[in-house]
Order: structure tokens, then sequence, then C-alpha cells
């Protein structure tokens, strides 16, 4: 049963891809305005163990997972149908909506890139992503979110991190997965 959302959300390391690099992983989320989401990711770890790619042009780009990346899934209440949102440290993104699990991935078209800030220390990286929802919260009285991130280190290994895992191996598509209410 998902829980709402507080205002700081504190995500887990995979038992099976932990990293002795990260200290914590929190996201605060707010809605500043009506169908406008913002995500604050905070990375504490030692980043000099940690790959992130080097900054470059906003954009969309494709397989953003497969390096350092912050990630969120929006599913409407009683649909079998979500969203998944991929936020680089790079500060490309993707947005992706499948109709099931695993099923029917098509990217979206976004009138509105993500606005996403980066910030980065010795010890820290926060990645701010603010975007517009594909799906009204007026009108969807408890979409489900799934908040996730994988984390790259310098031996180009994944951690992978979410509110909750589901039992077996990481899949941050598993409907077990969505356990937060907007």
């Amino acid at each position: 049963m998902p829980n709402t959302v507080p205002a700081q959300i504190s995500l887990l390391a995979h038992p099976t891809t932990p990293s002795d690099a990260i200290q914590s992983l929190d996201v605060q989320l707010s809605i500043p305005s009506p169908g406008r989401l913002t995500l604050r990711y905070n990375l504490r770890a030692d980043m000099s163990r940690i790959r992130v790619g080097p900054e470059g042009a906003p954009g969309r780009a494709a397989e953003l997972w497969k390096h350092t990346c912050f990630e969120a899934f929006i599913q409407p209440d009683g649909s079998r149908g979500y969203y998944e949102f991929n936020f680089s440290p790079t500060k490309q993104w993707a947005v992706y909506r499948f109709s099931a699990y695993r099923e029917g991935m098509m990217p979206m078209d976004l009138s509105y890139p993500p606005e996403i800030s980066v910030h980065t220390g010795a010890d820290r990286l926060e990645l701010e992503a603010t975007f517009l929802s594909p799906i009204s919260f007026a009108a969807e009285p408890r979409p489900k979110l799934a908040l996730t991130a994988v984390v790259e280190d310098d031996g180009g290994r994944l951690c992978y991190w979410s509110a909750r895992h589901p039992d077996g191996k990481p899949d941050f598509h598993h409907p077990d997965g969505f356990a937060l209410e907007l």
C-alpha cells in the first residue's frame, strides 16, 4: 500500500548493489504550482569515487540509466500505465510512457523540457529537476510515485537506490516499487 509523500524521502541501496562510497541519498519533493513537480536529489558520497559525466548542453538523451541518473516514475491511480523520468547530472533528460509493466515504451514529447540544476562538492551532488507532470493531480486524486536512482562508482559498477525495492533483482518498473502517493 503506497504512503503519502513526505517532505523528504530516504532512498535505500538495493541489497545486492551496495557501495561504501555512498553515505546517503535523499529526495525532497515539492509541488510549486498545479501540475509542476520539483524533485531535489541529495547524494552524500565520496565524489572522487562516483562517476558523473561532464555537464553539457541540456537536452533529451537515451539510456541515461546506464550511468549516474536520478529517476521518478508516476502512475495514474487505477492505471496499468506509467511515466518514467530520467535526469542526469550532465543536464540531459528523458521521459517515457509505458502502457503496462515494461510494455509499450514510448518517448514523450514535451512542450517544456525539465529544468535541471546541479551542484557538486567533494562529498555531495545535488540535482534539482522541475517539470510538468503528464497527469493532472486534480483529475488524478492518488497518483503513485516511485523515486529511484542509479549511481555509478569509479569502477563502473552500478548501485541501485529506491524508496522501496521489490523482491529479487533491482527493478524500478515493478509495481511494488510505486510506494508513495502524491
